[in-house]
């Protein structure tokens, strides 16, 4: 197509006035048609599009002059290369290495990467989980919390007896010959751990000794406290009801269940108060050194002193020797069971983990 040609087809753009004001200037009305038609439209986002487009390749360019340059280093300066397995925690991956002359970081390929687990590409890539808090976990930071049975440093615990009570010492109930065996195993046990100590003197009080056979196959130990409980002035410290205990647990979704080893044989008493625990048995005369069950006092004397002790720790309730630690969320239980495991462990204290139940969702 010719120049005439073109010019017939474009459509009129209008007069152009001359200067001198005249009607039309045909030649310049010709060049402005053929200058419309041959000059393109500026097209900002096609211009953006190019612009970057050439950009984008000379940044390629320029990349793949440096993997050139750097794969031409490797052929001159490479020792050689070797195939061995990496292993990253748990997971274990084999990999071609490269060995060069000179000093510089070492690379891990891709591939090699996503094997081992420490890249991962994908919808999760910027998923961030917390791990959940478990008794694993707690023994392993606090070992000493699960070691052995404790006693809260600094305390003595004091029974208060009532002087015009008269003292009484009863005869001993004779133990089956079937279970001497295990009561004098038993015996050993409380001396070793120092839950009980041997009376070399005379007494006032000896209460008789019992033994309540376990479903194991092991026995309890305990002492008939009925006649000398008649002596124990109560404290009578107001212990929580079910009800304020569930009210201040409102809004929690996590609770964890804490096991105190052996609860009141955790909290010493002090010597006054030791002899109203006098017992005896085929093996002689002992006594408590710490609390024991069947005195009238001890379990509310138990439940002030824990309170005591968790006074500064916050969603944490005490019922007899079970501790129930309590959050909304997992983030704020977690923070509260750690502080709570904290202050057992700088008071002596500890728990039974066999018996500990963590991150639950409901109580029964």
């Amino acid at each position: 197509m010719d120049v005439q040609e073109i010019y017939e087809t474009l459509d009129d753009i209008g007069f152009i006035p001359t200067e001198e004001g005249e009607e039309n200037d045909a030649y310049k009305h010709t060049l402005r048609k053929l200058d419309a038609y041959f000059t393109p439209t500026l097209n900002v986002p096609y211009e953006r599009h190019a612009f970057r487009s050439l950009r984008e390749m000379e940044a390629v360019d320029e990349q793949s002059k440096r993997m050139e340059a750097s794969s031409t280093v490797n052929q001159k300066y490479s020792v050689g290369d070797v195939n061995a397995i990496v292993e990253v925690g748990d997971r274990a991956a084999e990999a071609e290495f490269i060995v060069i002359i000179g000093k510089g970081r070492s690379l891990m390929s891709k591939a090699t990467a996503e094997k081992l687990g420490v890249l991962k590409i994908g919808v999760n890539v910027n998923t961030v989980q917390s791990e959940k808090l478990t008794l694993e976990d707690i023994k392993q930071r606090y070992p000493t919390v699960c070691d052995g049975i404790g006693k809260l440093k600094g305390y003595q615990a004091k029974i208060h007896i009532d002087p015009n009570v008269k003292p009484v010492a009863q005869s001993q109930c004779r133990i089956p010959f079937a279970m001497r065996e295990k009561l004098e195993a038993k015996i050993q046990e409380l001396l070793k751990d120092g839950i009980i100590e041997q009376v070399e003197r005379p007494t006032p009080w000896i209460s008789p000794l019992v033994i309540i056979p376990k479903p194991s196959g092991n026995i309890r130990v305990c002492v008939d406290m009925r006649q000398a409980n008649t002596a124990v002035i109560r404290e009578r410290p107001p212990i929580p009801t079910v009800d304020e205990v569930l009210h201040r647990m409102n809004g929690s979704t996590v609770f964890s269940k804490i096991d105190l080893r052996a609860g009141f044989h955790q909290i010493e008493l002090e010597e006054q108060s030791r002899v109203i625990t006098t017992f005896a048995c085929h093996l002689g005369i002992f006594r408590y050194r710490r609390l024991m069950f069947g005195i009238s006092s001890a379990p509310e004397l138990f439940q002030h002193i824990v309170h005591q002790v968790l006074a500064d720790c916050e969603g944490v309730e005490n019922i007899s020797d079970d501790l129930i630690v309590h959050g909304d969320g997992d983030a704020e239980h977690d923070a509260r069971l750690i502080r709570v495991i904290e202050t057992l462990v700088k008071n002596g204290l500890t728990v039974h983990m066999e018996k500990c139940i963590i991150r639950l969702h409901e109580l029964e």
